[in-house]
């Protein structure tokens, strides 16, 4: 292998650091458990210069598991490890079958889809409840509130949550949430439905549920990543106010390491973390159906205080057992990154599809300029909307929100000749937002000269400027 050949590997080497959580999830298709990892940006060390964490969030998918694609792929490596560097809190995880993750691959693709929507489940709700440099003000939350009504978040005393404001986080600027994927992982990224559609699932899900353990997972973590990194960002500025109090000039002299060296929030997995986390997901639970008791017959004098005064109807209206939705849940903007997207015939093959792979021009238009798509506020396809969702649902994604698919015109997978003209086509749909990138001489593997750099700048050109058309 040449110096050339290498060169995603060494890129990639040099751009994603050791996870800062490493765990499972079970899979929303049939609970089989899925590798996942997730990497915390500069925004969230402990160091008080660090800059403001504004929520900024990417998924990032691998490439056909049977052919060896995994997390660990160098092409994935350099998409995760840039938008990263851009302060996104990135995401990625091993499709059934691939590494360590359990099952295989199946033969419809649809169980993959359930694979990436879990995770997008997981890390959206991490999201919002990571905030760990925020002052944590707490209020009651009413022990008369069933537990469909009942705030999700569980704080440290138990039945508290804490004030909607954040300092950290300002609720005014819009958070991104970006998902994305490299060959395979790209062809799951667009057959995926609307970021809204995928939450709805996660809104009020039965506690027996997939759903609710993935939620449930999410807060478990997130809360313990804001104790770790609240102390540590406590002490930081301790040390710093010390340091001061002892200089005459008020000047510091000299530097400090660097907090990330300390890596006080690393998790990683194993059988240990596991049962650290199902207890901590246990006792989450446990908190949220305590409400529902309080309302159920047997403990239905504890609701107001006086069981006399409740109605016929209330005693006999039985509580939901589900999670509650949560509260003023971050809402994020969608966006996409398509890296050698699969289309045409390779596209069928790879999932056994029979499908037609190609809407038209006119069901394209249709499907964004339809009830449901305008009366999103994000412009997404509402939880509404069909379920099933068809390929003109799919591709109406990309065009309504910001998507660059970045392909070679060497591509030994998918010859360039079917590439263009898909490009070509969601370009031209009125006020579209999808982009193409067509790189000269790059193959499917982004191994060929100076190719790897090129795809990990036009990533970042691309991510940096919805950035800052949001302001951030």
């Amino acid at each position: 292998m040449t110096d050339a050949d290498d060169q995603p590997s060494r890129l990639a080497r040099s751009l994603l650091p050791e996870p800062t959580l490493s765990f499972t999830l079970p899979s929303l298709h049939d609970g089989l458990a899925i590798d996942c990892r997730v990497y915390h940006p500069q925004s969230l060390d402990p160091s008080p210069s660090s800059p403001p964490w504004r929520k900024h969030a990417a998924v990032f998918a691998h490439p056909y598991a049977p052919l060896g694609g995994c997390y660990d792929d160098p092409v994935v490596d350099i998409a995760a490890g840039t938008l990263l560097r851009l302060g996104f809190l990135v995401g990625t995880f091993n499709f059934r079958g691939a590494q360590g993750s359990a099952g295989r691959t199946s033969w419809t693709a649809k169980a993959e889809q359930a694979d990436y929507t879990s995770f997008v489940g997981f890390l959206s709700y991490y999201v919002h409840f990571l905030d760990p440099f925020r002052p944590h003000v707490f209020e009651p939350v009413p022990t008369t509130t069933p537990i469909a009504e009942a705030s999700d978040y569980m704080g440290p005393h138990g039945g508290s949550r804490p004030v909607t404001p954040s300092a950290s986080h300002d609720t005014n600027k819009p958070s991104l949430f970006l998902m994305g994927g490299y060959s395979y992982g790209s062809m799951i990224t667009m057959q995926l439905p609307s970021l809204e559609t995928i939450l709805h699932q996660f809104d009020t899900p039965a506690c027996s549920s997939h759903a609710a353990e993935i939620r449930l997972r999410a807060q478990h973590l997130a809360e313990v990543q804001n104790t770790t990194l609240g102390s540590a960002r406590a002490a930081a500025l301790e040390h710093q106010a010390n340091t001061l109090s002892h200089s005459p000039t008020g000047m510091r002299f000299g530097g400090e390491e660097s907090s990330r060296k300390h890596h006080h929030s690393r998790l990683s997995f194993s059988h240990d973390t596991e049962e650290k986390i199902h207890k901590g997901v246990s006792e989450l639970m446990a908190k949220a159906k305590s409400h529902k008791r309080r309302i159920s017959g047997k403990d239905h004098s504890f609701v107001g205080g006086d069981a006399a005064h409740d109605t016929r109807e209330t005693k006999q209206q039985p509580a939901k057992d589900c999670l509650p939705s949560v509260p003023d849940r971050v809402v994020a903007r969608p966006a996409y990154l398509l890296v050698s997207p699969l289309q045409g015939l390779i596209n069928n093959l790879a999932t056994f599809s029979l499908l037609p792979r190609r809407p038209s021009w006119k069901g394209l238009t249709r499907s964004l300029s339809s009830p449901a798509a305008t009366a999103s506020p994000m412009g997404e396809l509402g939880p509404d909307s069909e379920t099933d969702l068809s390929l003109e649902e799919a591709e109406a994604k990309l065009v309504r929100n910001p998507t660059l698919a970045i392909y070679g015109d060497n591509d030994g997978f998918v010859p360039v000749r079917k590439l263009r003209p898909w490009a070509t086509r969601l370009e031209g749909i009125p006020h579209s937002s999808f982009r193409a990138h067509e790189v000269s001489g790059a193959s499917h593997f982004w191994a060929q000269g100076r190719s790897a750099y090129t795809l990990k700048d036009a990533i970042k050109t691309f991510a940096g400027s919805i950035l800052a058309t949001d302001g951030s």
